[in-house]
């Protein structure tokens, strides 16, 4: 599992930053539960309170807490950083434990953010969806091949104009979360998103 972890998300986030230079004006629809505030030219919906993460770019593995991990079902499982990502990256390779599963985090590489992926996000993704904000930052259901079925998930967040988060959820069967790995990756973008905005302060 881990490995087709790793492959699966790094061909993802490699078409993501093959998306940094395109351009395009048209808009994806939003639900009412993200912002409805007039966006940018690339169709991204405003972020009221855009969240700093350069802390975090730093020491990707500092977005998810050990007590965060611990609560999700992770106990003693340690983020590492995944060095064949295009941005900073941390996961948790809890796949030899009992929880049977290994979230993840990224973040995009400059110039790769909702701006630039949202007006090729139907060619990009097999499924591209949009999700009930996070917290109050926008986000979608991103998945270059849906394996939904096979405890794989993907979630992208917009944090600023400039910024978005990857977030992965991978597990094998027999994991407490596999049946609904899109609910477990939104668990996980939640506890992201609060570590965050408390060190963003």
């Amino acid at each position: 599992m881990r490995i087709r972890s790793i492959v699966v998300g790094t061909a993802a986030l490699a078409l993501l930053a093959g998306c940094g230079e395109s351009g395009g004006t048209t808009g994806t629809p939003t639900t009412a539960t993200q912002s409805s505030s007039t966006g940018d030219s690339g169709g991204a919906p405003k972020i009221e309170n855009p969240l700093d993460v350069k802390a975090f770019e730093a020491a990707p593995c500092s977005m998810v807490t050990p007590a965060q991990a611990q609560a999700f079902g992770l106990p003693g499982v340690n983020g590492r950083v995944n060095t064949t990502s295009p941005g900073a990256s941390c996961v948790w390779l809890g796949s030899s434990t009992p929880a049977k599963m290994a979230p993840g985090v990224t973040i995009l590489p400059e110039g790769t953010n909702l701006s630039t992926i949202l007006p090729n996000a139907t060619t990009t993704y097999e499924t591209f969806e949009t999700q009930p904000a996070v917290q109050g930052y926008p986000a979608y259901l991103a998945l270059v091949a849906d394996s939904r079925k096979d405890g794989f998930c993907t979630l992208l967040v917009g944090v600023s104009s400039e910024k978005a988060l990857n977030i992965s959820f991978q597990s094998d069967q027999g994991s407490p979360k596999y049946a609904d790995p899109c609910a477990a990756v939104t668990e996980f973008a939640n506890l992201v998103i609060t570590t965050i905005k408390a060190g963003a302060k």
